[in-house]
């Protein structure tokens, strides 16, 4: 059975890539400038179709539609708009609105992100010591956003410092029972905080060298009252080949009598800690490291191999001897806009030598 589940994964991730590829050479060849005197190929658009097939979600289907702006002097960032919509034969539906836009000359950077979710869910012992063993499934529908705001005004772009405010916020009905813990119950909550950013990548989408650092503090209250601080550290460096290595870490803590179960620290299944349902093994502290070699390959194709390492604990002085649960897997990529290194991406996970999870997403998880 175990077989024949691997199989199965990975005959839908071979039918997703072929898509993928079918409709990014049609999304190239038509996505080119009006202007067409000047014989400018900016590319304008990127749309593709995606399958897969997990044990969480089983037959899992949707499209991935990327706008890109043109800058408005020379030498500026490219502003742009991912739009993900998603469904899965368990009647589950998610889209997600993701604006990444540079503006006043790049001194003022807006990463945000929206999200629609009608999901199901699994319950999962809190912290680290557990398995993957869930308690229960629920629903949840729920939205939820985040607006960062980037900036450098009084400083030079030369400098790689950016400073500025974040708002976040969610509101949330979960299909859980009465007598369930108050941060396991629906509501909502808004919060504002401050963060500061090095940032000295080479490249936003596929980084080969390069720097960048995070940390940012949010206050929230409405149904609930907490706050959080996340760390976010990573380092780029070529090798060989044209090989490169990113390594990352991200730490994450929530502070308060009752800390909405979505907002407990740990991994997303996406971009921290890939293979896993999202909520396992979260707690108030996390720590996440993660180490991978990035190659490009052929034509519009690159691969990556990763590792991937998580603790939590309910307090930071027991978080080095909870239990370690780790990831190893490889990846694909598939370039949507090549000038631009912006990837369409599927990772397989092998978690805890046990576990075979698949991650389809765009842009690389760190």
């Amino acid at each position: 059975m175990f077989a024949i589940l691997i199989h199965m994964k990975l005959f839908f991730t071979i039918i997703m890539c072929l898509v993928l590829t079918v409709f990014a050479r049609a999304a190239d060849s038509t996505a080119v400038s009006s202007d067409s005197a000047d014989n400018d190929n900016f590319q304008r658009f990127s749309v593709l179709p995606f399958g897969a097939y997990t044990e969480e979600t089983k037959i899992q289907y949707g499209a991935v539609f990327v706008l890109f702006f043109r800058p408005f002097q020379e030498g500026e960032n490219i502003s742009s708009m991912d739009f993900i919509a998603r469904g899965t034969t368990r009647g589950q539906f998610q889209f997600q609105y993701a604006p990444n836009l540079w503006l006043f000359g790049d001194h003022l950077h807006i990463p945000a992100k929206l999200n629609l979710n009608k999901w199901q869910y699994s319950l999962f012992e809190r912290g680290a010591r557990g398995d993957f063993d869930r308690i229960d499934e629920y629903k949840s529908s729920f939205v939820y956003g985040k607006i960062p705001f980037e900036m450098n005004f009084g400083i030079s772009n030369n400098i790689p410092l950016r400073y500025g405010v974040v708002l976040e916020g969610e509101a949330r009905d979960n299909e859980l029972g009465s007598d369930i813990p108050k941060n396991y119950q629906d509501g909502f909550y808004l919060g504002g905080g401050y963060l500061l950013v090095l940032d000295k990548k080479d490249n936003d989408n596929w980084p080969t060298k390069g720097y960048y650092a995070s940390f940012e503090e949010i206050f929230f209250g409405g149904d609930f009252s907490y706050h959080t601080e996340t760390l976010d550290a990573r380092f780029y460096a070529p090798l060989f080949w044209e090989t490169s290595i990113a390594l990352g870490l991200y730490a994450k803590q929530s502070r308060g009598d009752n800390v909405p179960l979505g907002c407990l620290a740990g991994p997303d299944g996406t971009k921290r800690f890939r293979g896993v349902e999202s909520g396992i093994w979260s707690d108030t502290q996390a720590l996440i490291w993660q180490m991978e070699f990035r190659r490009p390959l052929f034509w519009r194709f690159a691969g990556v191999i990763f590792g991937e390492a998580l603790q939590s604990a309910p307090y930071f002085s027991e978080l080095f001897r909870r239990q370690v649960h780790y990831a190893v897997g490889f990846g694909g990529r598939l370039a949507l806009n090549k000038s631009e290194k912006l990837h369409a991406r599927g990772d397989l996970s092998l978690v805890d030598g046990k576990h075979i999870g698949i991650t389809i997403d765009l842009r690389e998880s760190f």
